[in-house]
């Protein structure tokens, strides 16, 4: 059974909470901060308490792969008619690949290793680290740049932020290649050009595909 009342219960509750972080709880940071603070926000406190819940609540991961499809569609047909102000920007698409991202690895990961989603398999581990890397790696590197530079910035403080959460978190998670994850994927956040929820997301999700097995 791919999906259970009790999944729908959950997903239920976890789609009301990023709601409430994405629609009410953003605008109050964005009210004492700015925009690009309430972005990280999002990313941590929404995404990335999914990514931490779900696995204890849910017996498949359809809840959330699907849920992050329709945030992402939801997301676009906002910034095509009526933008989130308080936090969706004109050149900056970055929610839209946050929350693609979030659905396809978990996507990829179902096809790859269809029974990946209990704790006692590695390969959770493997899908759930990109996302916990992208949400709270990434978030707490944007907010220590926000402050220490006052810009968008990807300075040597905000890296080294997020190395010193992303390398201790896939170390406890993964051993040494969870480490080394964390390592990529800090690297991965300062390729310029393309955005980083797309390069520490996918990037170490494939270092991880190649090494956990190893």
């Amino acid at each position: 059974m791919l999906i259970t009342i009790s999944d729908l219960l959950w997903g239920l509750v976890l789609v009301a909470w990023v709601g409430v972080v994405t629609l009410k709880l953003s605008k109050f940071v964005e009210r004492s901060t700015n925009n690009y603070v309430a972005r990280k926000f999002i990313h941590m406190a929404g995404g990335g308490v999914v990514a931490v819940v779900s696995p204890f609540v849910l017996s498949s991961p359809l809840v959330i792969i699907v849920s992050s499809y329709s945030m992402a569609i939801f997301l676009l047909i906002r910034r095509r008619t009526k933008p989130l102000e308080w936090f969706q920007e004109r050149d900056n698409m970055g929610e839209i690949f946050f929350s693609l991202s979030f659905g396809t690895i978990l996507l990829i990961s179902w096809v790859l290793y269809p029974n990946f989603w209990h704790l006692g398999d590695r390969h959770l581990f493997v899908a759930l680290l990109p996302l916990l890397f992208m949400s709270f790696g990434d978030g707490i590197t944007g907010i220590i740049r926000n402050y220490v530079y006052g810009r968008r910035f990807k300075g040597l403080w905000g890296s080294l932020g997020m190395f010193l959460l992303s390398a201790p978190l896939g170390f406890f998670l993964l051993s040494v290649p969870g480490f080394l994850a964390g390592v990529v994927a800090t690297a991965a956040e300062l390729i310029p050009f393309v955005d980083d929820n797309l390069t520490v997301s996918f990037i170490s999700f494939l270092f991880l595909l190649g090494t956990v097995n190893l």
